[in-house]
């Protein structure tokens, strides 16, 4: 299985890089890091009452750097909410955790490449379906390896990560996802990614479903253009998959650089006939939804979010650097199903997000926004939200 090869592969890499280094004398370089979020969040969905709630990231790094291209990453982290501790005297540090936590070689022989190996953030291909997504207190980790290549001015990026380990105690079933990652670097005709993602999962309804596609870009400036075109085959809990994705976006610059504008609009194709022996609803996988659809987080589990129906997004975007210490954002959402299914009207709803950011101190940064939802027919038929959602938040962050 993979957990058994890729752990195997990344032992016997790590042993074979370059021997001659356990000798040398130099001690490592070491970085110290760390980060306190803390972000109150206030919220208040239809006719139901206001919550409020604050919570806390706490993050310390450690990064080793040793002769021959040898490293040690460890990140540790602790998210926890004001509060919810039992009793004023807990010291038992249940919210604390290995965030992150890798072995890294550089220059490996006959391959060449760096072999990053343990837990660790993974982003390919703009986040799409593997990202490391920060909105989130916690974040998002993986347990894998991971090659990174350069080829010439592109990169090859291999990635196999376990999802689940069905000899532990908290699973009885495998799962892990693999993942190949060309990017492309500029050129006369742009830029681009090519993408392919194979997961799996073991158990009553197996899963083995491959996503394969691109990215194109092109900035002739002010402008820049954007497309991205994914489909997904093979078998998802038992039953055969057929499904898509497309993305396009145009974007200007104003201003003198300082403001853009940009148009987006994503579609990932849903199931009209869920009992037809095929599904033909896309799933988002492990993205970085809160960057694409919507801050109120009301899809961020596609397809479940939107009942197997899949997702229109078309989003209005503005942003101006009013100051080098001052950002302000502006997103304006239009949701619809792709498919109709039993539904009366495809229209989910409309979505405007709103938030601004300032550098207060060369290492605290303050940030504020807020976000108005107003449901449709499609968001009420499913129980997402009926009538108008309210979200705003504030939050602090102290990094060095």
């Amino acid at each position: 299985m993979l957990s058994t090869r890729a752990a195997g592969a990344a032992l016997l890499l790590t042993l074979l890089a370059r021997p001659e280094a356990a000798q040398a004398q130099n001690p490592p370089i070491l970085t110290w890091g760390g980060e306190i979020r803390p972000r109150m969040e206030t919220s208040k969905a239809g006719g139901g009452s206001r919550e409020q709630i604050t919570s806390m990231r706490t993050r310390m790094v450690l990064d080793a750097r040793f002769d021959e291209g040898l490293g040690l990453f460890f990140q540790f982290q602790d998210v926890r909410t004001w509060g919810e501790e039992t009793s004023e005297r807990d010291r038992s540090a249940d919210a604390l955790d290995f965030h992150q936590a890798f072995l890294e070689v550089a220059e490996l022989p006959a391959i060449g490449g760096t072999l990053r190996a343990g837990r660790q953030e993974v982003a390919v291909a703009e986040s799409r379906f593997l990202g490391a997504p920060d909105w989130g207190q916690a974040g998002q980790t993986f347990d894998g390896a991971r090659w990174l290549r350069p080829l010439g001015r592109n990169r090859l990026e291999l990635v196999a990560l376990k999802l689940r380990e069905e000899s532990s105690p908290a699973h009885d079933t495998e799962g892990e996802i693999l993942v190949a990652w060309y990017s492309i670097s500029p050129g006369r005709m742009g830029s681009g990614d090519l993408l392919a993602l194979h997961d799996r999962s073991t158990g009553p309804a197996p899963t083995r479903q491959h996503t394969v596609g691109g990215i194109w870009r092109v900035d002739p400036a002010p402008f820049s253009f954007r497309v991205q075109a994914m489909v997904q085959l093979g078998e998802r809990e038992g039953t055969k998959v057929r499904a898509n994705m497309l993305a396009a976006r145009a974007g200007a610059q104003l201003l003198d650089g300082k403001g853009t504008v940009t148009l987006w609009y994503d579609r990932l194709s849903g199931d009209d006939a869920p009992d037809a022996g095929e599904v033909r609803a896309f799933s988002a996988l492990y993205g970085a939804r809160n960057r694409y659809y919507g801050r109120a987080d009301y899809f961020t589990d596609i397809p479940r979010d939107t009942g197997g129906l899949g997702l229109q997004d078309a989003v209005l975007k503005l942003a101006l650097r009013a100051s080098p210490r001052l950002s302000l954002n502006l997103d304006l959402h239009a949701f619809r199903t792709a498919a109709r299914g039993d539904l009366d009207s495809r229209r989910l709803g409309e979505e405007a997000d709103v938030w601004a950011q300032y550098k207060f101190r060369e290492h605290l940064t303050l940030q504020s926004g807020y976000s108005l939802t107003r449901s449709g027919p499609a968001m009420e038929a499913l129980g997402t939200l009926e009538g108008t959602g309210h979200f705003g938040y504030f939050m602090t962050s102290l990094r060095f």
